[in-house]
């Protein structure tokens, strides 16, 4: 019979986390490749850029970034995923520096970073305004924002089990759901510490974005290339981006929202 998780010594538990993390750089790496690519089509970013990414979690990011030549570092807040950072460290034998904090105190300097990174992040943080005022206050001038979050576009999500259409809910009441789900049916929404409670529509993220200084906003659909894929997805990616109703059509088929802003 197979022995639960907390029915595993502490040793072997933290053992099959370093592999389950291991096992993931691959993924992560094709990520980061796909992310800085995109995000060359809109600035300058040099090989040796300095990074920060913002709920680093176990540190799979910065340690891809970091065999990339990028200068990465780190932000978590929770003291689980950094000590699982510092067996990746240990097993690489590459430093993955992450400091305690949460995206809305960065403890470094102002004017500082090329790019600040935020994967499925800003969704779970208690104070929007707050993280787009930081990651825009240790960004350097002409540095670059990027973050993927939850879609009120699309009714598909992964945020929360048993509550169709989720996406569509308003805002105060995807909120409620979240906070009773978190006392009372932690399961639904896979145990998390923070569900999400941050949703957006390209307007909400633009107008938030441009509030706190960012210049230039681009989405999902203006960050991909054609030389991403096939004859189709460049036919698709073509008509998507010919006018505001197929971008607004593409949201609201494809789950999820990325933005990348420019200060």
């Amino acid at each position: 019979m197979e022995k639960k998780p907390e029915h595993i010594p502490v040793e072997q538990r933290q053992y099959l986390v370093l592999e389950d993390i291991i096992e993931s750089l691959p993924g992560k790496r094709k990520w980061a490749e796909a992310v800085f690519s995109r995000l060359r089509r809109i600035t300058t970013i040099s090989d040796r850029a300095r990074v920060l990414d913002v709920g680093a979690a176990s540190g799979g990011f910065i340690a891809v970034c970091t065999q990339l030549g990028y200068r990465c570092e780190g932000v978590e807040p929770w003291e689980e995923e950094r000590l699982a950072a510092v067996q990746l460290s240990e097993h690489l034998g590459i430093p993955i520096p992450i400091v305690a904090a949460a995206a809305e105190s960065i403890p470094y300097d102002a004017d500082v970073f090329d790019v600040v990174h935020a994967s499925s992040v800003i969704e779970h943080v208690l104070d929007v305004d707050s993280a787009f005022a930081e990651a825009y206050r240790v960004l350097k001038a002409g540095g670059v924002f990027w973050f993927n979050t939850a879609s009120s576009m699309c009714p598909l999500q992964a945020e929360i089990r048993g509550f169709p259409l989720f996406g569509w809910y308003p805002d105060s009441l995807k909120k409620r759901i979240m906070d009773w789900a978190k006392e009372a049916r932690p399961h639904l929404v896979g145990h998390a510490k923070t569900p999400a409670i941050n949703w957006f529509t390209p307007w909400k993220a633009r107008s938030l974005l441009k509030k706190h200084g960012f210049k230039q906003v681009y989405d999902r659909w203006d960050l991909r290339g054609e030389d991403e894929g096939g004859k189709g997805y460049r036919f698709a990616l073509r008509l998507i981006r010919s006018t505001r109703i197929t971008k607004t059509v593409a949201d609201v088929a494809v789950p999820g929202c990325s933005y990348a802003a420019i200060k």
